[in-house]
């Protein structure tokens, strides 16, 4: 089969098309016939060597992929051939075949594509359990999400919507991002390339400041952002920009004074019973169409490189996809 390996860590140039071996699913696992895999910015980072796994290269890329189950293992009993579904995948999504664990394996929605559900299992999930398990934002609070626009702040934005919050606030670089993030419900799309923006986020807060944040950007952004923060106010941090952060002597000062607080959040080190609870209820809500899923940036697995170029740059809005 076709798959795509990452043979160092010196950037894109070192993904590249290799001809290997199909897999062969474990007692406890399916065989998936590969439809799409989703590109995370974790996958980006990984290819700079600034996000690593317990693997090393040569390895076949991949962290996720949506298709159809063409083999079971011994013994899976939840699942049978010819299943859609869509998953975390143990051997590489990147590829035209990848082996995943049945218990966590995803039925795909009736009327949602692959490419849709390819979004599901790194972004949708982990901006559900973000909301749920850590952020716990309140009717009378103002939420900020940061990179609004990107596949984990699509669902976010929609999310946070669904479970009420007092303010919605969406940062995103365009005008075509902002009117899409204020038509899925964003109360206010503020572009965080202008020098004021941080201005037009204290007038929508009337001066009051942020009460959760949710920190995806790191950086300038993420600097700013943190001085928006109102008393009592939490930061959730979250995503491979984020890994290397430290929190300075004046943010230590600002957290104490104004009795803020900062938590980490990372979907894979949660309980696998914390994941599985997230699930039905994402899944209910796509199937009721209440949450959009983005999956238009779409790309064959034999122009990876341009795949991660777009992502990158940051032009893109929601998921992009590698599709079969």
């Amino acid at each position: 089969m076709k798959a795509i390996q990452l043979t160092g860590y010196k950037g894109f140039e070192s993904m590249q098309l290799f001809e290997v071996e199909k897999p062969k699913p474990a007692a406890n696992e399916v065989l998936l016939e590969v439809k799409a895999a989703g590109v995370n910015f974790a996958e980006l980072e990984l290819t700079k060597g600034r996000y690593r796994i317990p693997k090393e290269p040569p390895f076949i890329m991949g962290f996720e992929a949506a298709g159809v189950v063409v083999e079971l293992g011994a013994r899976v009993k939840n699942l049978k051939v010819g299943d859609r579904i869509t998953s975390l995948v143990s051997t590489g999504g990147y590829a035209e075949f990848a082996t995943a664990d049945a218990t966590v394996a995803i039925p795909i929605p009736e009327g949602i594509s692959f490419n849709e559900a390819a979004t599901i299992p790194v972004q949708g999930l982990s901006a559900y359990a973000l909301l749920k398990l850590a952020a716990k934002p309140q009717a009378s609070e103002t939420l900020l999400v940061q990179s609004a626009a990107g596949g984990v702040g699509l669902y976010l934005v929609q999310l946070a919507r669904i479970m009420g919050v007092r303010r919605l606030i969406a940062l995103a670089s365009s005008k075509e991002k902002l009117d899409m993030l204020t038509g899925l419900g964003a109360d206010v799309a503020i572009n965080y390339t202008t020098k004021q923006w941080t201005d037009q986020v204290r007038e929508a807060t009337e001066g009051k400041g942020v009460d959760v944040i949710l920190e995806s950007a790191s950086g300038e952004v993420g600097d700013q952002s943190f001085k928006l923060l109102a008393p009592f106010g939490r930061i959730v941090v979250f995503g491979a920009r984020n890994i290397h952060d430290t929190i300075s002597p004046e943010k230590l000062q600002q957290l104490i004074y104004k009795n803020q607080s900062v938590m980490g959040f990372n979907v894979p080190s949660l309980k696998p019973e914390q994941i599985a609870e997230c699930v039905p209820p994402l899944l209910r809500l796509i199937s009721e169409r209440k949450v959009k899923l983005f999956a238009t940036n779409l790309f064959p697995l034999t122009e990876v490189e341009r795949a991660f170029e777009a992502l990158e740059s940051r032009r893109t809005i929601g998921k992009v996809v590698l599709a079969a």
